[in-house]
């Protein structure tokens, strides 16, 4: 029973084998094929008068293929609005609306396969998976103009100046009140009570510089000795977590800036997302309810600008709007990576690179009407150019993997520092020097005035004293 069935099975597809070969829809018919210029799949070249005269791509070859195969002929049109196809306004636009009004045949591009479309068109076997990504600016070493500043925030810093202060007051007064109230045990001087010599304590403490002591205060001033000691303590904290961090960031490259993934994107506050309007993946993030993908979507309403025009599937254009450096821009990765070596050969530079993260797998196909007579010989068609490797010579001839693709490595540590990386301790120099050399000019002004003064005032007197001997007593 089981080998019979076996080989009513196997005549039975014989049978339709052959039937297939006899029925034959596309021989000798002209076709009207819709495509968009999506290099490097599909280039589009057009004359004067804005009409397709020539292709080339990946695509294209295809299309000649299986013109030569199945003896029929075809002329490319395009879509009136430039887009793929989206549902918009209770209708379908792009090519996939010119589809399903029956104006062509077939849509011949890198056309991503979604379940809303297959319910109006019939795609056709897939012929590549291609993964979104985002250009973005090539991360820069971070400047070390700021690296002496750099291994605390803010606040870290405004605590320990406040501490400074704090301690310098604590010691002053108990300093005052010791001098006031028992003076006989206060054997410090008359300039240790001045505020800013307790300050300059704490600050040599802080700044690893010798030479200076705690003002003494006698016997009885175990209170500033055991707050100096506290201090001294809590500083040995301060610098040497400061020197470990000072040394990684003069050491250790940091590029910026660094967005690796879609979660980096949704919380940068350097770059924005921006992609073409109606794709498929404008259609996810704007019908995302929560995650990281509701907050690209909330990105973009609130940024309608970021949602680019047709005319942006032109590389040249595309490349215009990245070099801008505050957009991470999201399409198909074989897109993208063509706008990379675009980049590299006009400028000889990668100021652009693409984010790390592969955002959405893609399956690319052609489409045709929906229950198109064609399209069982067409996917046929497709599956003989992949048994005869077509598709992967092809793939290499025109997919050139770019020279600015994944230099988002952090860097290594330099083994020799240049002053660029000491840029900002000299320039704390050169500004310490520039306020000492003006207090230094202040003071000796304010000698000369005084001394002026005092010779004036001793003119003066000399004067009154002679006037009073010359007058007659």
């Amino acid at each position: 029973m089981f080998a019979a069935w076996a080989l009513f099975y196997t005549m039975a597809q014989v049978l339709a084998e052959i039937h297939f070969e006899k029925v034959d829809h596309l021989y000798g018919k002209h076709l009207i094929v819709a495509t968009a210029d999506l290099n490097p799949y599909m280039y589009v070249h057009h004359d004067e008068n804005g009409t397709i005269d020539s292709a080339d791509g990946i695509v294209n070859e295809m299309m000649l293929w299986l013109a030569q195969r199945y003896h029929f002929t075809f002329h490319y049109v395009e879509s009136s609005d430039g887009y793929f196809g989206a549902f918009v306004n209770e209708s379908w636009n792009g090519m996939v609306g010119m589809a399903v009004r029956k104006e062509i045949d077939l849509i011949a591009t890198q056309l991503t396969t979604t379940y809303a479309r297959s319910k109006v068109i019939d795609f056709t076997t897939s012929f590549s998976k291609d993964p979104m990504s985002a250009i973005i600016p090539a991360p820069k070493e971070d400047g070390f103009m700021a690296a002496i500043v750099k291994p605390f925030q803010p606040g870290v810093w405004a605590l320990i100046m406040i501490s400074m202060f704090s301690a310098t007051l604590v010691t002053f007064t108990f300093m005052k009140l010791i001098h006031k109230y028992m003076p006989e045990y206060y054997d410090g001087g008359i300039s240790n009570l001045q505020f800013w010599e307790n300050f300059m304590y704490y600050f040599g403490i802080i700044s690893s510089q010798a030479g200076r002591t705690m003002p003494s205060v006698g016997p009885l001033g175990h209170a500033t000795r055991l707050l100096a000691a506290t201090w001294c303590l809590t500083a040995v904290v301060f610098i040497y977590l400061y020197s470990g961090c000072l040394t990684s960031f003069i050491t250790i490259p940091k590029l910026r800036p660094l967005i690796e993934s879609l979660d980096d994107l949704a919380t940068s506050v350097d770059l924005k997302l921006t992609l073409l309007k109606n794709s498929v993946f404008e259609s996810i993030i704007l019908e995302a309810t929560s995650g990281t993908y509701k907050a690209l979507g909330d990105s973009l309403r609130n940024n309608p600008e970021n949602r680019l025009p047709k005319d942006f599937l032109e590389p040249e254009i595309f490349l215009k709007h990245a070099l801008i450096g505050r957009f991470a821009m999201v399409d198909q990765k074989s897109f993208l990576e063509y706008v990379l070596n675009l980049a590299f050969k006009t400028s000889g530079k990668c100021d652009i690179t693409l984010m790390k993260q592969e955002v959405v797998t893609s399956l690319d196909s052609m489409a045709v009407q929906k229950n198109s007579i064609y399209l069982a010989q067409i996917d046929q068609g497709f599956q003989t150019m992949a048994a005869l490797g077509l598709q992967n010579y092809w793939e290499k001839r025109f997919l050139k993997v770019p020279k600015c693709e994944g230099n988002l490595e952090k860097g290594v540590a330099k083994p020799r520092l240049t002053l660029a990386n000491l840029s900002g301790a000299f320039l704390f120099l050169l500004v310490g020097i520039g306020i000492s050399f003006a207090v230094f000019l202040v003071e000796n002004m304010w000698s000369c005035m005084q001394k002026g003064k005092g010779v004036m005032e001793r003119s003066k007197s000399f004067k009154v004293e002679a006037h009073s001997r010359i007058l007659p007593s």
